[in-house]
């Protein structure tokens, strides 16, 4: 079975760690560099120059993921909320409201609304059939 130098790091932590605590950095002809996984902050051994993720699919995805969502949130403008009128920081992209209870709110008062515009509809037509 062919293995990756990732696979085989990952099954050798041991060996690499204490290589680079007896031999002062080096295994093999390689240097071995002691780096803490921006992903999930693990401290892992590697031979690789570039490596920052222990795992580089499931750490650099959630590195990747945590950094994208930073910015957005970082980016994200106070916003005015469509029925109290308050500012706010939305959670997400596209909110329009500050609350579960104004989002609520706005929706009661725009169902009584079309519900109050369509029996004045029906009464004037009543009126006008008379």
């Amino acid at each position: 079975m062919y293995m990756t130098n990732e696979g085989w790091e990952q099954n050798n932590q041991d060996y690499l760690k204490e290589s680079y605590e007896k031999t002062g950095f080096t295994a093999g002809g390689y240097a071995i560099r002691k780096i803490i996984c921006g992903g999930c902050g693990r401290v892992f051994y590697t031979t690789s120059g570039s490596k920052k993720y222990c795992h580089s699919y499931w750490c650099g995805n959630r590195a990747n993921s945590r950094r994208q969502r930073e910015y957005r949130q970082m980016h994200r403008q106070d916003l005015v909320c469509q029925c109290c009128g308050e500012k706010f920081t939305p959670k997400r992209a596209g909110a329009r409201y500050c609350s579960n209870a104004c989002r609520q709110k706005d929706y009661r008062k725009r169902v009584t609304d079309a519900a109050s515009a369509q029996n004045e509809h029906l009464v004037n037509r009543n009126a006008s059939a008379k």
